[in-house]
């Protein structure tokens, strides 16, 4: 027969555990006696918890601290290395979408923003590495025709990426320059683990830092393949390639706490998010690819195919600048991968992964100021009196084979051929921009440039004259002014790019243009095209065609350039940088409840997810 409970256990029935005294007058933990905890413990104990304070949105850990990491290759700078003294930060001529977004972030939005970003190649002042054959040929014909625009003309130089030695304490003063900078950028200084010492740092063959990324993989994401290389070199590139974006995430460990955004950026970072996630498994990460994304046959081609997509897809969101390269990169995570996939959402064993189509935007009211300064007005001014009596389209693109430039010479040809009327009344001012890394062992490039160059005195030979240069061919530097003239000056502007993800000089014309309504002719293979659907678009192969189309754009009357100018400008104005930056975070956040949607679902406890603050700052952004 069952004994009858006890009486105390039956009156303390109701009460929780740490306040029966069958339960507290029993000491349970040894060497611990009765007393050892007071009252006040216990009874602050039984008092529910505070919940922790998120700051808004949470998936179940803590919510957004409204700080915002970006992750981009290298800082908007030149740095030159002046041991003992300050650094000469040099700023970039050419416009970037991204560096537009990255000062919008830490300007004009409401986010606390930190740019992690790698030094770029260092050299002492003196530096200045030899011209090759090429790049001598090519700088003797820009000069021997000035842009005339005023004292800041000068031609390129690249500095020798020698053997430099930094000190910790220049080191430092970089570090406190570069924090002083408007975007607080935090350097990742790139250097082999024995060349790192307490008191200094030694950089050596520092373009081996760029030599897998646009060695292998830009040149495959724009439907290059090089052919195959000495396999010693390759494992050289690629174990460079892991340490570069191993070195960016043990910075970005420095500074990162639970809440915050990483914003990571393009192809040189591509087995970043991956390293993040490692370490933080609930870490808020978008990527942006910049670029254009190839069709999965290209992509199988890549010896290290699933490393590059795995790293990739430890990204909450994968931003693309069009549907084709949405639509590629879930089509390669598929039949590569194995996985299911579709141009809206990559699902992995551990996580759905959200793809968005999200072209880059410019700042259009910083484009304004810039573009009608004193100085850009005046250099504008003086470029339409040089060429008065004549129509101008202008042209700006690297000097490689992506841009087209052979192309856009050989539609010139054409026309001025298929059009005499057109000959002696029209002038193309082309400027090129050099390339960075040295990757042409083969001398395609050069040869490339020798051959733009022949078609560029041939062109001029046939239509020219000692009073009219059909052609104008200028490798140099611009200035901001420089560059915003030149946009400002042209009745046309023509972009034959064969390929390209996120160039904006096509989008900054067109804002340039706002009381002159120019025409903007563009490739269809450009990253650009898609925001610009009422541009007149061209097939760059298609020579006659393009002949005909720049034809069309010269003879276009004025009330149709200004339709066809006011539906570009609003589309431009519409999808600006502020949309740009605010789409991507609301994508973000979209997918991080989704993800606590899935833990929810799966078992997991975790509050509901509140968005005020954060909607609050895309409020405010």
């Amino acid at each position: 027969m069952a004994s009858a409970p006890n009486n105390t256990e039956h009156k303390e029935a109701h009460l929780p555990p740490h306040q029966r005294k069958s339960v507290t007058q029993i000491p349970v933990t040894p060497g611990v006696s009765l007393g050892t905890y007071d009252e006040d413990y216990f009874d602050d104990a039984s008092q529910e918890s505070p919940a922790p304070q998120t700051n808004g949105i949470t998936d179940g850990q803590v919510g957004f601290t409204g700080n915002i990491i970006s992750a981009t290759f290298e800082v908007p700078h030149t740095l030159e290395y002046r041991p003992g003294s300050d650094w000469e930060l040099c700023c970039l001529y050419q416009r970037f979408a991204l560096f537009d977004a990255l000062h919008y972030i830490s300007e004009e939005s409401p986010w606390n923003h930190t740019v992690v970003a790698w030094t770029g190649e260092i050299s002492h002042t003196s530096e200045v590495e030899q011209y090759s054959e090429a790049e001598v040929e090519l700088d003797i014909l820009a000069s021997s025709k000035p842009l005339s625009l005023g004292d800041s003309v000068h031609v390129p130089t690249r500095t020798k990426s020698n053997e430099v030695h930094v000190t910790r304490e220049d080191q430092l003063r970089l570090e406190r320059q570069l924090h002083e900078d408007k975007l607080s950028i935090i350097p990742v200084w790139l250097a082999d683990e024995e060349d790192i010492a307490e008191e200094e740092i030694r950089l050596h063959d520092q373009l081996r830092w760029r030599r897998y990324a646009e060695h292998d993989l830009c040149a495959l994401l724009h439907y290059k393949q090089h052919p195959p290389s000495d396999a010693f070199k390759e494992g050289a590139r690629w174990a460079d390639y892991c340490r570069m974006n191993q070195m960016f995430a043990e910075k970005i460990f420095d500074v990162y706490r639970p809440g915050d955004v990483v914003q990571v950026h393009d192809y040189h970072l591509m087995l970043l998010p991956q390293l993040l996630r490692q370490r933080y498994p609930d870490i808020r990460i978008s990527f942006s690819m910049h670029t254009p994304f190839p069709s999965s046959e290209l992509v199988r081609c890549l010896t290290r195919r699933k490393e590059i997509l795995l790293g990739a897809l430890a990204s909450d969101v994968i931003a693309f600048q069009s549907y084709h390269y949405a639509q590629h990169f879930a089509n390669s995570c598929s039949r590569i991968l194995g996985l299911q996939a579709n141009s809206k959402v990559v699902s992995t064993s551990s996580r759905r992964v959200h793809i968005e189509i999200i072209p880059a935007g410019v700042n259009v009211s910083n484009i304004h100021s810039l573009a009608w300064s004193v100085p850009a007005t005046e250099k504008c001014l003086a470029l339409r009196k040089l060429h008065a009596d004549k129509k101008i389209i202008v042209a700006c693109d690297p000097i490689d084979r992506l841009g087209g430039i052979d192309k856009k010479f050989l539609a010139f040809d054409r026309f001025l051929e298929m059009h005499p009327e057109w000959q002696e009344r029209v002038v193309l001012l082309q400027v090129v921009s050099q390339t960075t890394t040295d990757d042409d062992n083969d001398g395609e490039e050069s040869r490339y440039v020798g051959s733009v160059n022949a078609l560029v005195n041939s062109i001029n030979c046939k239509y020219g004259s000692l009073n009219y240069m059909p052609i104008q061919f200028h490798s140099q530097s611009l200035s901001t002014d420089d560059y915003f003239a030149l946009l400002r000056s042209g009745d046309v502007a023509l972009f034959t790019s064969i390929r390209d993800g996120m160039s904006t000089t096509s989008l900054e014309y067109v804002i340039c243009q706002k009381n002159t309504h120019g025409c903007t002719i563009v490739s269809e293979f450009s990253g650009t095209a898609s925001s610009l659907e009422e541009a007149i678009h061209i097939n760059p192969w298609d020579i006659g065609g393009v002949a005909e189309q720049i034809h069309k754009a010269l003879s276009m009357t004025a009330e149709r350039r200004q339709s066809m100018h006011a539906a570009l400008y609003n589309s431009v104005a519409e999808k600006d940088v502020k949309n740009w930056v605010t789409t991507i975070m609301r994508c973000l956040m979209s997918a991080v409840q989704s993800r606590s949607a899935v833990k929810g679902i799966t078992g997991d406890t975790s509050p509901a997810i509140s968005n005020q603050h954060a909607r609050r700052l895309l409020a405010r952004t």
